[in-house]
């Protein structure tokens, strides 16, 4: 897969130029980093990850849920089974009958650094809640999305702790990637 670069970007956002390029998939955009573990049944867990973002966009942090089998992700209560609306709000408050099936809130705190400076660029808790894909390719995997960090072009170093014990995922594996999103 080739690497995406602030031209090919431009270019792939172009309404003719860019459907082709899609459809081609030189529009593809391989996730920032992946499969980074970070056990949610340990508060304090955290991972740290250096990466490259080659253009300056809103790039979205995902939890990945992979579960040791297909009854351990039916009688999943932790990530949930649908998306909704208001699961963006971030830690807002869901009536109950509409909360139904949306899972747990995770808390997690997010720090994202310039490499070379050190400087602070984000500092945010987020509170992950609702399921946003299935499956994939490992039929028994669950993501969600943790939140939007918007980033420019630039070397980072991102540290990642899950601040609340999360019971309910045993033999779950936990990991987080950073995808540029979803489309064209």
């Amino acid at each position: 897969m080739r690497r995406m670069n602030p031209l090919t970007y431009s270019l792939c956002q172009k309404p003719v130029l860019g459907l082709v390029m899609f459809a081609t998939s030189m529009c593809a955009f391989p996730p920032l980093f992946q499969d980074a573990a970070l056990p949610l049944q340990q508060a304090g867990a955290h991972l740290v990850e250096e990466f490259e973002a080659p253009v300056g966009k809103s790039y979205l942090l995902e939890l990945k849920f992979r579960f040791p089998s297909a009854a351990s992700l039916a009688a999943d209560e932790v990530v949930g089974s649908r998306y909704d609306k208001a699961c963006p709000r971030n830690g807002e408050d869901i009536p109950a009958p509409q909360g139904s099936g949306l899972g747990r809130s995770i808390p997690v705190h997010v720090e994202v650094r310039e490499q070379r400076s050190g400087a602070l660029v984000i500092d945010k808790t987020f509170h992950s809640l609702c399921v946003t894909s299935f499956g994939g390719h490992d039929a028994y995997t669950k993501t969600r999305t943790v939140g939007r960090l918007d980033l420019p072009a630039g070397s980072y170093r991102i540290d990642v702790r899950n601040l609340e014990s999360q019971a309910g995922l045993d033999g779950v594996k936990t990991t987080v990637l950073l995808v540029a999103g979803h489309g064209k």
